[in-house]
């Protein structure tokens, strides 16, 4: 049960070397790394070709369609072990988590999930994991995130990997395409590995009005993703395992209304703040649930309206909030 690493890198010419190190250093390294330049321009692609000299079970590759998600895919594509892992470029692997691995009876199961750590300035905190293979929760919680993820290879190339579609949130378009194949989940409770370092950069890459464009084309991607699950199958995977859809597409579109109503309140928040001029553009965004997908009832839109208004004006966890609004109202239909 090999695994493979792969780790796509765009301009982290100064972090790089730390994360490999972390890998290979650890207390068993995986059978190969496999790293994936996407166009860098501040001397990565030249450290990494410095770097795995005489390192045998290190490959060095060239993606030159922009995007994590292209990166992984040409990863992917080049993985020839029964495991695959992605871990990001300015990250640290925890030194125990391979023989973890190792020690558990991954027998059957198509996706291993971990819990992670995050690093903000120093102080480390439990990234939120909810062990749940409901797609709603990863709808509103982001329960699988790229290195929350560790897929059998078959089962991933199946399903057709990473949607190079998404240039943000492509970790969690991919978790609810991955749930709604119902795959046999392993889930690890025990401890969070790595440490998952929240930089400056990815600060910046996380701001909700500067790529406003890319989480509307995900959320857009994920509304297919769902539309394609009842026209037609998801992927050839699907096609051949047609018990493995997710049996109950009504229920995740209001949620994923609530997670545009969240976006569009953090996006109003920026604005409030002076660091956005796009809120009114995005506003768009809306037109996605049209009536031939999801037309929200008057109580649908007045929650999501609240939960707008109160991430609008600051307020904290509006996407825990959500969830239980979500799942309770379902548990509600069924009684």
């Amino acid at each position: 049960m090999d695994i493979t690493v792969i780790i796509a890198v765009k301009d982290r010419r100064n972090h790089i070397g730390k994360t490999l190190d972390s890998i290979l250093k650890s207390g068993i390294a995986p059978k190969e790394v496999i790293i994936v330049d996407n166009e860098s321009e501040d001397g990565t692609y030249q450290f990494c070709e410095q770097y795995i000299k005489d390192r045998h079970n290190v490959t060095l590759l060239k993606e030159t369609f922009p995007g994590a998600a292209a990166a992984r895919n040409k990863g992917l594509k080049s993985c020839r072990t029964e495991w695959v892992y992605f871990f990001d470029s300015d990250d640290i692997f925890d030194y125990n988590f391979m023989s973890t691995f190792y020690n558990a009876n991954v027998e059957g199961y198509d996706l291993i999930a971990v819990p992670t750590k995050r690093v903000v300035n120093g102080k480390t905190s439990i990234r939120p994991y909810i062990p749940s293979e409901d797609p709603r929760v990863q709808i509103l919680g982001d329960v699988l995130g790229t290195q929350n993820m560790i897929f059998h290879t078959d089962f991933l190339k199946s399903i057709g990997g990473w949607n190079t579609a998404c240039r943000a949130w492509e970790d969690w378009e991919l978790g609810l395409r991955v749930m709604l194949h119902q795959p046999k989940i392993l889930w690890f409770k025990e401890k969070a590995f790595h440490d998952i370092i929240a930089s400056e950069d990815s600060v910046l890459r996380d701001t909700y009005s500067l790529n406003y464009k890319y989480f509307v084309r995900t959320l857009t991607a994920a509304i297919n993703d769902l539309q394609s699950s009842i026209l037609q199958p998801l992927s050839h995977y699907h096609a051949q395992h047609l018990s493995c859809l997710y049996p109950h597409l009504d229920l995740l579109m209001f949620p994923l209304y609530l997670r545009t109503s969240i976006l569009l309140g953090h996006m109003q928040h920026e604005k409030m703040r002076g660091k956005s001029n796009a809120y009114k553009l995005a506003v768009k965004s809306m037109t996605l649930f049209r009536k031939d997908n999801f037309t929200p009832s008057t109580s649908q839109k007045m929650i999501g309206n609240c939960l707008r208004i109160y991430t609008m004006l600051g307020g904290k966890n509006a996407w825990r909030i959500a969830l239980r609004i979500a799942l309770d109202k379902s548990s509600r239909r069924k009684k």
